[in-house]
């Protein structure tokens, strides 16, 4: 028997698989200039990806006073424009290729679990590359809830019909949807963890993908 054998590995999308923090940012600077906004930088964009195109609009916007005003008109030119160029600059953090290809040959199955809507997600997986990896993709709206719901979780476990399941993100949203599904959570320190938040008493945080299957193991010990 392999190592990982009747193991579900349930990975999040954004800022733990892939750094897609620059095309979202392009495509939020797109939106905001439409109605004369300033551009939001990078770095508070990083700290708002898992929340919500809503989020991320309003977060910009109302620092001028426009209190949430042109939202809904500013998500829909922001999303056109983020699928006409979902992987510009988006790329695999590094050592994310390897490790998966360690973890499917442990006998892992490898799966994503992503508050993206699926019409972004799975083009995204493609452009990259990275599709052929995952058995199973749970977006935003496939089903009722999404993280910090255990629900989408739980129907990644139903489906792949393993006895044991991991967690791998980087945002209190995954660390709390794994806890509500019971199951193990390692975080990606260099991903999009959002200002304000604490990491988790006791939580497992990992900085190097080249390390995640060791470190998965430990975890499952």
């Amino acid at each position: 028997m392999r190592h990982f054998d009747d193991l579900t590995v349930i990975f999040d999308l954004d800022g733990t698989l892939v750094d897609s923090a620059p095309d979202i940012t392009a495509a939020m600077n797109h939106a905001l200039g439409q109605k004369g906004y300033p551009p939001i930088d990078p770095a508070t964009v990083r700290h708002l990806v898992g929340r919500g195109a809503r989020t991320m609009i309003e977060h910009a916007i109302n620092h001028h006073g426009a209190e949430g005003q042109d939202a809904d008109a500013l998500i829909t030119v922001f999303l056109e424009y983020y699928a006409s160029h979902i992987a510009d600059h988006t790329r695999p953090f590094e050592g994310v290729g390897p490790c998966l290809q360690a973890l499917s040959q442990a006998g892992a199955r490898l799966t994503i679990c992503t508050n993206k809507r699926e019409g972004l997600a799975l083009p995204l997986l493609q452009a990259l590359g990275l599709e052929v990896w995952f058995e199973t993709v749970i977006a935003g709206d496939s089903l009722a809830k999404a993280k910090p719901s255990a629900l989408p979780l739980q129907e990644i476990i139903r489906r792949t019909g393993t006895s044991r399941a991991i967690m791998i993100g980087d945002s209190m949203t995954d660390y709390a949807a794994s806890q509500a599904a019971q199951i193990p959570c390692l975080l990606y320190k260099h991903g999009y963890w959002h200002q304000g938040d604490e990491w988790p008493d006791g939580a497992i945080i990992f900085e190097d993908f080249a390390k995640l299957p060791m470190l998965i193991g430990t975890a499952l010990a």
